[in-house]
């Protein structure tokens, strides 16, 4: 296939793409053992990030094109690395098809040492609700946190130092700590809307809950503006609609529909204000996700300069332990580049310009090549597809909100981000969330537990790598 024209190579790769994304869709969706919908989620953000893209940008359906160009060369594309992008988007795609399925480790059992996990998510009435137990305590400290992430906000707001169409880029270093309070508001307002709603533990009340969520998705968008607004408000609200869409029986889907819309026309409105208003709609898919091309870049920049060796991974793994260093006062700098920064430095002409994220596939490449890609999206398979039946059969709901918060992750910034910030994410930026788990575990009385499903309660179905045997 290497001796065909890029473009058609590229074409057909991206096709051979399309059809295992498909397949994988209607499989996943046929198993229907998936208590976040997450392995659909990822499925269809690595459709819309690498292959879509792809089409856009290599059928020029894009006019207004993103950092990199791979219709590059005599013959088109045949010096920008256009047939290595297309065969990592193509093993990309098995891989992390491969990796949803395949046998996992639980992660947060259900009692017993069942391995089953339910055919539907538990309903919230059959979940112990450590905000319900302890609404008084848990609601004081949401409203602390409250408090706190505002005033945060506020001094960020103020002492920027670089902001780009009102998202705020980069702070001092004094004020980094500013950024991680503000970045707490929204798990504060997600912690209050729970306590609201544990008030009426029964679904019935859909007026109510469904009062709470609009309220609270909309201080969710308020609150995550300041930092990017189109991905974040998605990411942030994803764990408050897990938790709360069943609590709203019929209102869930005219909820949904009207959301998605709002949600489509703020991130139209948001990236034409930063890219220049344009009448292509193909623009907006290969600006903001595509992450094809960025892909062609990394084989090109390894063919240039060699691999970086998992220079960037080894970044990512000390960069929490160097932020603690650095909010105790200790100077300590990371002797790796990040993957924006060198995407920065080659792309933009300084390591200061750490606004271009390549994705998953180009960080892979970057440090491992074709290999890397397809070990990366297993290994993203494998966890997604963990967090996402951990979450079905935990019968706690502070469990449900730590999971629904790391499956955001891994669908907002796992395969269109780079391994530094969902390691910063899944930690520094939801401790709020990591105290009030920590919290149920030694606070918890020894009744306070979940109800167990009764024996006339939906059937459940074996993992899905145990078969499909139905059982009661």
């Amino acid at each position: 296939m290497d001796a065909m024209n890029p473009v058609a190579s590229a074409v057909v790769l991206l096709t051979a793409s399309t059809v295992v994304g498909v397949l994988a869709l209607i499989h996943i969706r046929t198993r229907q053992v998936d208590g976040l919908n997450l392995r659909l989620w990822m499925v269809l953000n690595f459709l819309l990030a690498n292959v879509l893209s792809g089409f856009a940008h290599v059928l020029g359906w894009s006019k207004d094109r993103g950092f990199y160009e791979v219709l590059t060369g005599d013959p088109v594309g045949s010096t920008s690395g256009l047939t290595a992008a297309a065969w990592a988007t193509f093993l990309g795609s098995c891989a992390l098809w491969a990796g949803l399925v395949v046998p996992r480790p639980h992660l947060f059992p259900a009692r017993g040492g069942s391995c089953d996990v339910p055919r539907r998510p538990l309903d919230p009435e059959n979940l112990y609700s450590f905000a319900a137990a302890h609404r008084v305590g848990v609601g004081g400290v949401a409203l602390v946190l409250a408090g706190a992430g505002a005033f945060g906000l506020l001094k960020v707001m103020g002492a920027t130092t670089d902001q780009t169409g009102g998202r705020i880029i980069a702070v001092d270093g004094g004020n980094a700590r500013y950024a991680f309070l503000a970045g707490w508001l929204p798990w504060a307002v997600t912690l209050l809307i729970l306590v609201l709603a544990s008030r009426k533990r029964a679904p019935g009340p859909a007026v109510w809950n469904m009062v709470l969520l609009t309220a609270g998705l909309a201080t969710l968008a308020v609150s995550a503006t300041w930092n990017g607004g189109r991905a974040e408000i998605a990411y942030v609200a994803f764990p408050l609609l897990a938790l709360m869409l069943p609590r709203i029986n019929i209102l869930r889907w005219p909820l949904m529909v009207v959301g998605g819309v709002a949600l489509v026309g703020f991130i139209i409105l948001t990236t034409s204000q930063r890219v220049g208003a344009t009448t292509d709609p193909w623009s907006f898919v290969d600006w903001q996700w595509g992450r094809f091309s960025m892909a062609a870049w990394a084989s090109n920049h390894t063919a240039l300069h060699g691999s970086l060796h998992g220079e960037t991974v080894w970044s990512a793994l000390i960069s929490v332990p160097l932020a603690l260093l650095h909010f105790a006062g200790l100077g300590a700098e990371n002797p790796f580049r990040s993957m924006v920064e060198v995407s920065g430095y080659d792309l933009l002409g300084g390591e200061d310009q750490i606004y271009v994220v390549p994705g998953f596939s180009s960080e892979m490449m970057l440090n491992f090549g074709l290999i890397g890609v397809v070990g990366g999206y297993f290994l993203l398979g494998m966890f997604s597809a963990a967090v996402s039946d951990a979450y079905s059969r935990s019968r706690s709901e502070t469990n449900r909100v730590l999971l629904a918060t790391i499956g955001s992750t891994l669908v907002f910034q796992g395969i269109v981000g780079q391994l530094e910030s969902f390691e910063v994410f899944v930690t520094l930026s939801i401790l709020p969330l990591w105290a009030l788990w920590i919290a149920e575990r030694v606070f918890r009385r020894s009744h306070d537990t979940g109800q167990p499903l009764e024996p006339e309660s939906p059937q459940t179905v074996r993992a899905p790598w145990q078969g499909r045997s139905l059982h009661h």
